[in-house]
């Protein structure tokens, strides 16, 4: 495993090459805005989920008659990714599929994953080729940076809120059991709440997006906050651990999301899923502001 880092006059990014995952944002002043991934609560910083989001049901799927097995978020988080560039406010990387990958996901691809610093942004971009020049392929991809908070010495988790722009209400799509309930969606005004690990209760928030949002994480106490701008992403989940609670939580836009109840585990009909055709490439994009 190899650490890259980028750097401008407002950030320093650092990323490692397993899962392509971003490890640390650091502001001038030296403040952390990034959870540094405790084992005894959630391990991990920001994994990009790929093939899939959240869970299948049973943990597995069929795909031209075939069974295949997958946990959670998929493999991507758990891969070596190669570094295709570098520049001094540029990483590049990319994933390849191998013999390893086609045992549990049997389509060609590459995924490229791309961190630009401009300013105090940090921009992001998944790009999915299908390398088949003959066969479609099926996928899903999504973002789970988990947010340091507080992000400044001397104030508490709750003193912090979320703030979802533009005002208008949006669907809210519930979990039973890790997978999506859609006949218990829900209509929802106002999206802004304080702070408090009991909200995560039931495990992440999650909204349908049909338009991009932007998500802040604020305090009247600071004048530092963090938005991040979900891009053209189609769901976006706030979460953090429960029940052992820690001092982060994760805005994460996603493009595909977990398995329905009722599904017939079906890869090609799966709920959310992206179908990219022999030789195409998908882009998603979002980016995260650090003040």
């Amino acid at each position: 495993m190899e650490i890259y880092s980028i750097k401008n006059d407002y950030l320093t990014v650092q990323v490692k090459s397993v899962g392509a995952e971003i490890i640390s944002v650091k502001d001038n002043a030296d403040n952390e805005f990034i959870w540094q991934a405790d084992p005894e609560i959630w391990n991990r910083r920001a994994p990009v989920l790929f093939p899939i989001v959240g869970r299948l049901k049973g943990d597995h799927y069929y795909y031209n008659d075939h069974e295949y097995e997958m946990s959670q978020h998929g493999f991507a988080r758990d891969e070596e990714f190669s570094l295709a560039s570098q520049t001094d406010a540029k990483l590049v990387f990319s994933l390849v599929d191998s013999d390893r990958t086609l045992r549990v996901y049997p389509f060609h691809f590459k995924l490229q994953i791309v961190y630009q610093l401009v300013k105090d942004t940090l921009q992001i971009s998944y790009l999915v080729d299908n390398t088949d020049a003959e066969n479609d392929m099926y996928f899903a991809i999504g973002a789970h940076p988990g947010f340091s908070v507080p992000f400044e010495k001397g104030l508490e988790y709750e003193d912090f809120g979320i703030k979802v722009e533009p005002k208008q209400t949006r669907s809210r799509i519930s979990l039973k059991d890790s997978n999506i309930d859609l006949s218990h969606e829900e209509k929802v005004e106002d999206q802004d709440f304080t702070l408090n690990h009991d909200k995560f209760a039931d495990d992440a928030i999650i909204y349908r997006l049909n338009d991009p949002a932007v998500i802040t994480i604020e305090s009247a106490k600071t004048d530092r906050s963090l938005t991040l701008d979900t891009g053209n992403a189609k769901f976006v989940g706030i979460w953090s651990q429960y029940p052992e609670t820690g001092n982060f939580v994760c805005i994460e836009p996603w493009w595909g999301i977990a398995d329905k109840v009722d599904t017939d585990n079906k890869f090609e009909s799966k709920y959310g899923i992206n179908l990219l055709e022999p030789k195409q490439q998908f882009d998603a994009y979002y980016s995260i502001s650090f003040k």
